[in-house]
């Protein structure tokens, strides 16, 4: 069996395969690594892909340089990472920056958070304030996307998120700038600005917001 590694303070981990990966402090890990966990409470920097077949969680700052690839994925703090394939949850809460793609079965997003690629899952539920959230693609079964705890008459504080293509079977949006909009039942709710809409069964526009295009397909 592999050994498992835990450091306390300041200190690196090398490259291979451990059973369980623990940094209380500041830590780096050199190169790829495979585990069964992974757990950092403090600052890492992971120079490297990663492989972990159980829970990957970091609290504190992070930075992955490579491809993350695990059971379940828990960010908190400030996170930037190249990629995350979870087969389970994956949540962030904080400040977080992906550089490619993140997907996760269910996929909960507290926060600002600046993703490249697509974020994908069966079920989608972000909230944002302050910057908002930005992605290229939002694709998954039920989306849900909205500023945290505020009423309509305070949002102009918040600035919109601003998507590209979002693509889903139960579409909710509140704040939210977007080129496409496609589903089956999609709810466009307050302070939305979206240019093509096109939606199979069910469409909900508010007053307060703005559409350029609806099609039904």
């Amino acid at each position: 069996m592999a050994d498992s590694v835990h450091i306390s303070g300041a200190g690196n981990v090398g490259g291979g395969e451990y059973e369980n990966i623990s940094i209380s402090g500041s830590g780096k890990v050199t190169s790829d690594v495979r585990c069964q966990s992974f757990g950092s409470s403090g600052s890492v920097h992971i120079c490297g892909n990663v492989e972990c077949s159980g829970e990957f969680k970091i609290a504190g700052s992070g930075r992955v340089d490579g491809d993350i690839k695990c059971g379940s994925c828990h960010l908190a703090g400030a996170a930037k990472v190249k990629s995350i394939e979870a087969n389970g949850e994956l949540e962030f809460a904080g400040s977080f920056i992906a550089d490619g793609n993140v997907s996760g079965e269910k996929v909960t997003i507290a926060g600002a958070t600046n993703a490249n690629g697509l974020i994908n899952g069966d079920e989608i539920r972000i909230t944002f304030d302050g910057n908002g959230v930005k992605a290229n693609e939002i694709g998954g079964g039920i989306i849900k996307i909205a500023p945290k705890g505020v009423r309509w008459f305070s949002k102009k504080k918040i600035k919109h998120s601003e998507i590209g293509t979002i693509e889903g079977d139960d579409i909710s949006l509140e704040l939210v700038k977007a080129d496409v909009v496609r589903g089956a039942n999609i709810k466009i709710g307050d302070g939305c600005e979206i240019e093509k809409v096109e939606y199979s069964e069910s469409l909900e526009i508010s007053e307060n917001a703005h559409v350029d295009c609806q099609v039904k397909i």
